[in-house]
């Protein structure tokens, strides 16, 4: 009987747990994809860039165009020969590393790649 009611009262609650939490991650994703977006303002001294989803959370982030190292194309996924590759965006200043973009075109980020770059007037590393 006692292990019947520690079944009920721990296990199936622990189970619930991990299933809620696979709902939530889903339904976050499906909000990044539909509800998502990233802007970037370029200022005479700094880098502003907002990630939004919707209403859940708004994210910004300053780079300061002083400490600002170079940018760097970087692969995200379709790594060893994979056809599906996709590419991100990473800044590197004196102290930090930030990742702008992910899951993305080769194009697009080397497009964007080049457009901060010339902004900051630092090197772009292509891969």
């Amino acid at each position: 009987m006692i292990s019947i009611l520690t079944f009920l009262f721990f296990f199936i609650p622990l189970v619930l747990y991990f299933f809620a939490a696979k709902i939530f991650n889903q339904v976050y994703i499906i909000f990044y994809f539909f509800l998502g977006k990233l802007s970037f303002d370029f200022r005479f001294n700094c880098l502003i860039f907002t990630k939004n989803i919707g209403i859940l959370t708004n994210e910004i982030q300053e780079i300061k165009r002083s400490k600002i190292k170079y940018v760097q194309q970087v692969k995200t996924s379709g790594f060893k020969g994979n056809r599906f590759s996709s590419w991100g965006l990473l800044i590197k200043t004196t102290n930090q590393e930030y990742n702008l973009l992910s899951y993305q075109s080769y194009d697009k980020t080397k497009w964007l790649g080049n457009v901060i770059a010339a902004w900051a007037k630092v090197k772009y590393l292509p891969l």
